[in-house]
């Protein structure tokens, strides 16, 4: 039975913000739908600037510059944050990095989900979890941020609102119109083995969207040992690949079973071992072949002065032959 792999579409933003690096932009915002680029925006420029052809479609003029405004505001709510961490965590200079961290998610089947979360240098620091409109902390210096941000149930309820209503609308609307860029692509899958190499590999490339399941099976068996993970290709899709020991002379049967949201059902492609190549088969014909025939030419060859031998027959030189003629000249 076929249970395809939802197809999941994410709609995310994040901020960086960082400080003691003179070089840097101290404020970054990158949006993506799913894993494309949607915009792009970082302290210093006038305006946010649309990176997909769906923002293109649905922002106008009047739109970027709230969005830029918005920005803007992040960026020296940033710089404050940054202030406030370093007191909190005893610090005092260096280079130090706040970001903060929102988004949503729609799957096929119509469930929904959604993540806002905050970071300081490069480990968290405080996510809200919108299933109870509170905030988590993995630290002990994040507890008075928790504690502060708890005790405001009308913000709370704000970010809850915003995860599981307009962010989900505003993701709904992209897709509607980056759909051409977004269309599921089918993967290419094909087992490889090098030369006479004991690892058996199946890969699959030139998929979209990055969610994949891929299982490689000996017999009805998991045979799964070493995986690459999904990775970029140059073009957007992806590719992926699993591995496994291998035996030539194991009679087991090798599959690969694929799942993905370009696929319109289960896809099974099985390991066929190449037949051995005859070449080496036929090159030692004719090498053999041409063994025979020089020592038929060297048996030939030998025969012949054996045979001239035998004969006692020594042809006259043609010098002596000459001078036999001219004496019987003269004679005469």
């Amino acid at each position: 039975m076929y249970f395809p792999v939802a197809a999941s579409h994410w709609y995310r933003y994040f901020y960086t913000s960082v400080s003691g690096i003179s070089d840097f932009p101290e404020f970054v915002s990158l949006g993506y739908l799913d894993d494309k680029e949607l915009n792009y925006y970082e302290s210093g420029m006038k305006e946010m600037v649309p990176r997909h052809r769906a923002m293109e479609l649905t922002a106008g003029a009047a739109e970027l510059r709230s969005w830029t405004q918005i920005l803007q505001g992040e960026e020296q709510t940033g710089k404050v944050g940054i202030q406030t961490l370093m007191t909190r965590t005893n610090q005092s200079g260096g280079i130090h990095m706040y970001q903060r961290m929102y988004g949503c998610e729609l799957r096929d089947d119509g469930r929904t989900g959604g993540f806002l979360q905050y970071g300081w240098d490069g480990k968290d620091f405080v996510s809200f979890d919108k299933e109870r409109s509170v905030w988590v902390t993995p630290v002990p210096w994040g507890l008075i941020t928790k504690e502060k941000w708890d005790k405001d149930r009308g913000f709370n309820q704000q970010n809850k609102g915003y995860l599981e209503g307009t962010c989900i609308e505003w993701l709904k609307k992209y897709l509607q119109y980056g759909q051409s860029q977004l269309r599921p692509v089918a993967p290419t899958v094909s087992f490889t083995r090098l030369g006479d190499s004991k690892k058996l590999s199946c890969a699959a490339t030139g998929f979209y969207p990055q969610s994949i399941e891929l299982k490689l099976r000996r017999g009805q068996a998991a045979a799964d040992e070493y995986s690459s993970g999904v990775r970029p290709n140059h073009d957007g899709t992806y590719q992926m690949e699993k591995q496994t020991d291998f035996e030539p002379s194991d009679p087991a049967k090798f599959s690969c079973v694929v799942d993905h949201a370009g696929l319109s059902q289960t896809l099974v492609v099985f390991y066929e071992p190449k037949p051995a190549s005859m070449l080496p088969v036929i090159i030692g014909i004719v090498i053999a072949v041409l063994v025979l025939v020089a020592l038929a030419v060297v048996g030939f060859v030998l025969y012949r002065k054996k045979a001239g031998q035998k004969t006692g027959y020594n042809p006259a030189k043609t010098s002596d032959k000459a001078e036999s003629s001219s004496n019987s000249s003269a004679t005469a």
